[in-house]
């Protein structure tokens, strides 16, 4: 099933997320922020998918 999802609030999640992995003790973390503020909608989907970010969160509606 294919969903549509707001990129935008998914971009903002996904950076805080790995912000404050990058302050609480990870500072490799501090990469994928640089990295998802490059990333197309599909890579967003795709690094949420592989963190364990259920998308039907960011659901357009």
């Amino acid at each position: 099933m294919e969903i549509r999802v707001d990129i935008d609030k998914l971009r903002d999640y996904l950076e805080d997320e790995c912000g404050a992995a990058a302050f609480g003790g990870f500072p490799a973390a501090m990469m994928d922020v640089w990295e998802i503020e490059k990333m197309s909608g599909y890579e967003l989907c795709r690094k949420a998918e592989e963190m364990g970010v259920d998308l039907n969160q960011f659901q357009c509606r």
